[in-house]
């Protein structure tokens, strides 16, 4: 095995990260809801974002901090970073829409835009039964954020965006991670949010309780080291294959849903989730088909 491949196909590895990224990710948001009702979305986004480069930047450092590359490295790492910044913002904005469960369900449906968009961007091989569920997936989307559904219009179009901008952000991270390291990844993406949320509250500022601020503070170290984790994970494994673990946090956003506000999905949501999850599930069921059958025989 090439060292090339040790750095970019863990998958193991890949998915446990993802695994606990994802459980950080639900317990995260459901703190960002909570706050949502008292503070501006972008107050809370400055108070996560400045405590979650703490992480970022202890892990980083002790891995070699920012490497030295070319120029144009610089710059897409930059607008990757953005990217993120975009896509977590506008699903921060969506949480007080709804019930937690409702958005998580709908964010559930990234793996799909991933998986599609890895057959174009990355040229992997997605072949028809996996096209076939991924159109599943998309219809279920559909279905869910329609004009007349449960979901208000304005929080299922916030949900469509941030999934649409965090599969970008995926794809480079996935085109990058052959030649920038984790470290870097992390350390752009720490700085780009940190940057945006403070510029961004400058149009929206409400001073938080000293122990608002603490809660805030463990929220924002929490989310610095899921962010780190997901970067790595997408980093050396396939998108493809790490796409339907993130269905993991759908089991969580129900359970904090449930004993934190006493929500439970709606009818259409948990519908639509249950199509979402399924073809997600066949998606990594034809996956593994497609990899025995590429395997040499021995």
């Amino acid at each position: 095995m090439t060292g090339s491949q040790n750095q970019t196909d863990r998958p193991l590895q890949g998915i446990l990260l993802l695994t606990m990224a994802v459980c950080i990710w639900a317990t995260h948001d459901a703190a960002a809801k909570w706050y949502a009702a008292t503070y501006p979305v972008f107050v809370i986004l400055f108070w996560r974002s400045l405590f979650g480069t703490v992480p970022i930047f202890l892990i980083a450092s002790r891995q070699g901090g920012v490497q030295s590359m070319p120029l144009r490295l610089h710059l897409l790492c930059t607008l990757r970073g953005c990217i993120s910044f975009c896509a977590f913002s506008s699903f921060v904005f969506a949480l007080p829409l709804m019930p937690l469960a409702d958005a998580i369900a709908v964010g559930m449906s990234a793996p799909i835009f991933i998986t599609a968009a890895s057959a174009f961007v990355l040229k992997e091989k997605v072949g028809p039964h996996r096209w076939g569920a991924v159109l599943a997936g998309f219809a279920a989307v559909l279905f869910i954020v329609r004009p007349d559904g449960q979901i208000p219009f304005e929080g299922g179009a916030l949900l469509l965006f941030s999934n649409i901008m965090f599969t970008t952000s995926m794809m480079m991270t996935r085109r990058l991670g052959a030649v920038v390291s984790t470290a870097t990844l992390s350390i752009y993406t720490a700085v780009a949010f940190a940057v945006l949320s403070a510029i961004a509250v400058c149009f929206a500022w409400a001073t938080p309780t000293w122990q608002d601020v603490t809660v805030m503070a463990l929220v924002g170290i929490m989310a610095g080291l899921a962010q780190y984790a997901m970067t790595a994970a997408f980093r050396i494994a396939p998108p493809s294959v790490l796409a339907p673990f993130e269905y993991t946090g759908l089991v969580w956003g129900v359970i904090l849903g449930l004993i934190i506000w006493g929500e439970w999905p709606s009818r259409d949501v948990m519908i639509g989730a249950a199509v979402i999850v399924t073809a997600g599930l066949y998606i990594v069921h034809r996956e593994r088909l497609a990899s025995k059958r590429e395997k040499p025989s021995p």
